[in-house]
């Protein structure tokens, strides 16, 4: 057990170092962006929940060609995808095993009370990589952000910390009600090709696997993290953009290898992420913010290019996709 626990706290701290090394890499914040954040309250993260939904509807919700092209995108994409969700989730499990990385979740129980597991962490390489998407991490990189801002008399900080917070618990309740609505089969649990749709089941907190397909929470959660850091850290964006999107690309395989989820799944959960981290870091900032720091360009779709790919190996062994291309 105590061995199971160190590895865990040495993955935390290699993933949470990764994910928040703007906080880290200078000593102070730049005091002209610093002075733009107000500093926020010890429970803004939770207090701003219901103006952060609010502000989220209406920012999900408009006829903005932004927001029509990116539902667009969403919409489409989760069709192409469903079409080929079960090709993908097999050949994913191939290339899984091929690497040495199983199709198994070796997440295991590190810390518990008597019977009551109060903490899943990993044990290995494949679980790191799950690991990334789950809450504790996130939890963890705001903490970081929060604690050194505390430190450091840095608003920018503690706000990037408190607006991580609330960007994750905001949008932790659309997803559960869309996963309740859904009721869509994991991979690993399908009963029919592409998994079974059980709308509006009274079983899912009975079995909650066989129910939780659509969205992807972890999906959300690093996408919303991933936003806020590129928008309240503009100066770190070449550092930022390429290693969230690669730990968000990581997190994404190994959902589909361990079969928690279809690549159908991944769309709407990453469009829930990017419109409540948008929401929430337009608290906290003063109203000179909005002119000196230019919001992240995410779903700007001259900066996506998707590209659908066809290859043949044998006669009967053909494979199909789509893959996308982000320019920064």
């Amino acid at each position: 057990m105590t061995h199971k626990i160190i590895s865990l706290f040495i993955y935390s701290i290699l993933i949470n170092g990764l994910i928040s090394t703007p906080a880290f890499s200078k000593e102070s914040s730049t005091p002209s962006l610093n002075d733009l954040y107000e500093k926020p309250k010890v429970f803004d993260f939770f207090t701003n929940i219901p103006g952060n939904l609010k502000s989220s509807w209406g920012k999900a919700f408009n006829t903005k060609p932004a927001t029509l092209w990116t539902w667009g995108a969403i919409i489409s994409s989760s069709v192409i995808f469903y079409i080929y969700d079960e090709k993908i989730y097999k050949h994913a499990q191939i290339l899984g095993r091929n690497l040495g990385l199983g199709n198994n979740d070796h997440t295991k129980t590190l810390v518990k009370i008597d019977d009551i597991a109060i903490f899943r962490g990993p044990t290995d390489l494949g679980s790191v990589m799950y690991f990334i998407g789950d809450g504790w991490t996130q939890g963890l990189t705001a903490a970081s952000f929060a604690i050194y801002g505390s430190m450091n008399n840095d608003n920018r900080g503690m706000q990037t910390g408190s607006q991580i917070m609330n960007s994750l618990l905001s949008g932790s309740i659309p997803t559960q009600v869309i996963k309740r609505a859904t009721g869509r089969e994991d991979p690993y649990r399908t009963t029919e090709y592409r998994g079974k749709w059980k709308f509006f089941s009274h079983r899912y907190d009975e079995d909650v696997s066989a129910h939780d397909a659509v969205p992807s929470g972890h999906l959300m959660a690093v996408t919303s993290t991933l936003t806020i850091n590129d928008s309240n850290y503009p100066e770190y964006r070449n550092i930022i953009r390429p290693l969230g999107i690669t730990l968000m690309t990581l997190v994404s395989f190994q959902m589909i290898n361990l079969g928690v989820h279809w690549i159908s799944d991944y769309p709407l959960g990453m469009g829930i992420g990017y419109v409540t981290a948008l929401s929430a870091i337009e608290r906290g900032r003063k109203s000179t913010a909005k002119a000196s720091l230019r919001k992240p360009e995410i779903s700007n779709p001259k900066d996506w290019k998707f590209i659908p790919i066809y290859t043949t190996h044998k006669v009967n062994e053909r494979s199909y996709g789509l893959t996308g291309i982000f320019q920064f």
